[in-house]
């Protein structure tokens, strides 16, 4: 992207963009998924919970943001960082998660919009939203940022329609719900979910050269969202499980709330809460993803075209590609429940990898990281990245059991037709440009290179 006019966004609207993100068709999605696996008495620990493992799974790549910011994150750490096959790995895990992440959010916003109008078929009102968001995004950051600081304005005043109205309808208490004992392994298994319901804060971390000083306004705008939306979560999954106690029957919380708003309230929540968090998790997601693939393409592990930017400074191209990817996989139809498993697992059995580069970052760049906005001693961060890795697979480990056979098998065709394409890739690219895929993926980035320098003239005599 061109670095002299790439529109960039500041703090306040970072924080915005973060909580959009975070409050959004996950929670509306996920949450009835969770209570089902955990039960009723279990949710609302598991939330709690669940934002510790969201700061301990975070952590690790905000060390790495702090002192090398750079769009499309994970991959571009992995590939400089660590080993180039692991960069390529993480291009398509993300991008399978990326795509049905946001044709979920979208099959999201039908089910509430059906509510409204049902005359109008699901499918078309989601593939109509992956277009929509696909168009704005096109318009860059800040026309994102935009649509983002208006949504999530609307929206918190929703949730505190349905938060404040269901504290007076509830049936069993807030001590009642968490002194109840739960069972240990389904307590994992839905904080594996919940996990990703928190998660929505590193969106940033993906579009960081589109941030006015990243290394410092994202890790304020990831503490104060993941803090915020923790304990909104927590009290929403207490009136849910308070309201009905007779949680097998929670499907979305427009029917928890159906239980105590009068219908104009009821309208307003599911058009300022439920749909408007599909929009603000559907515009971060395509801001996220399209940055990744965008990196993964500039090295050429994706095709060249991918990385094609507009006047706007948007990859519209990889805006294009998972629009239309998601479309499709609304249009075959496939099944929520069982998507909302499948991402889990790259998530959270697969996302460690990308912590790796904590172990490393230090002999790379020490000056950027010495220099880093976060302070904290390299031996803490190892621990910090060590003990995110460990919950990672602990979560994903109990995820695994709720896996059914044909989730396995789309995942496994997934992963070899991805080893295939990277197959055919190298060898196109060996034979067109005479170098290899993976020395392109080693290649210095020049932005990095400068920050170190500008780094170590900031130090001076304490310089590495």
């Amino acid at each position: 992207m061109n670095n002299q006019s790439r529109q960039k966004i500041g703090l306040f609207s970072c924080i915005l963009m973060a909580v959009g993100s975070i409050i959004g068709a996950s929670i509306f999605a996920t949450t009835p998924v969770a209570i089902k696996i955990v039960g009723g008495n279990g949710v609302v620990i598991g939330f709690i919970l669940a934002a510790f493992v969201v700061v301990l799974r975070t952590l690790p790549e905000l060390i790495m943001m702090a002192a090398l910011p750079a769009n499309g994150a994970s991959y571009m750490y992995l590939s400089r960082l660590v080993h180039p096959l692991l960069g390529v790995l993480e291009t398509f895990n993300e991008l399978m998660v990326g795509v049905l992440k946001i044709a979920t959010m979208a099959l999201t916003f039908s089910t509430y919009f059906a509510m409204l109008f049902p005359a109008i078929p699901a499918q078309l009102v989601a593939v109509a939203v992956c277009i929509v968001f696909t168009i704005i995004s096109c318009y860059g950051i800040k026309a994102s940022a935009t649509v983002q600081n208006i949504s999530v304005a609307v929206l918190i005043v929703a949730l505190g329609v349905f938060i404040f109205g269901g504290l007076g309808a509830t049936k069993v208490s807030f001590g009642e719900v968490i002194s109840t004992t739960v069972q240990l392994s389904a307590l994992w298994a839905a904080m594996g979910i919940m996990h990703g319901s928190l998660m929505g804060a590193n969106v940033l971390i993906y579009a960081a050269e589109e941030v006015e000083n990243p290394g410092r306004n994202i890790p304020i705008a990831f503490a104060v969202s993941t803090g915020i939306t923790a304990i909104i979560y927590a009290v929403m999954a207490y009136i849910c499980v308070g309201v009905m106690p007779n949680f097998y029957q929670i499907d979305n919380l427009a029917t928890v709330a159906s239980q105590y708003l009068p219908q104009a309230l009821l309208v307003f929540f599911i058009t300022g809460g439920a749909l408007l968090a599909v929009v603000t998790s559907v515009n971060s997601a395509m801001l996220m993803f399209s940055r990744l693939n965008f990196s993964a393409a500039r090295d050429g592990v994706l095709p060249y075209a991918v990385c094609k930017t507009n006047k706007h400074n948007a990859p519209y191209v990889s805006l294009w590609l998972i629009g239309i990817m998601a479309s499709l996989f609304i249009i075959s139809g496939f099944d929520l429940e069982d998507v909302v498993k499948i991402t889990t697992i790259p998530g959270l059995l697969l996302s460690p990898i990308l912590f790796l580069g904590v172990f490393t970052i230090k002999k790379h760049y020490p000056n950027c990281y010495k220099n880093s906005y976060i302070k904290t001693p390299h031996w803490l961060n190892c621990i910090f990245a060590a003990v995110a890795m460990v919950v990672c697979f602990m979560l994903g480990y109990y995820v695994l059991f709720q896996m059914k056979p044909h989730n396995w098998i789309v995942m496994i065709c997934y992963y070899v037709a991805a080893a295939i394409f990277v197959y055919f890739r190298y060898r196109q690219i060996k034979e067109k440009e005479g170098v290899s895929l993976f020395d392109k993926m080693r290649a210095t980035y020049q932005p990095w290179e400068e920050r170190e320098q500008a780094a170590k003239e900031a130090l001076g005599d304490k310089a590495v």
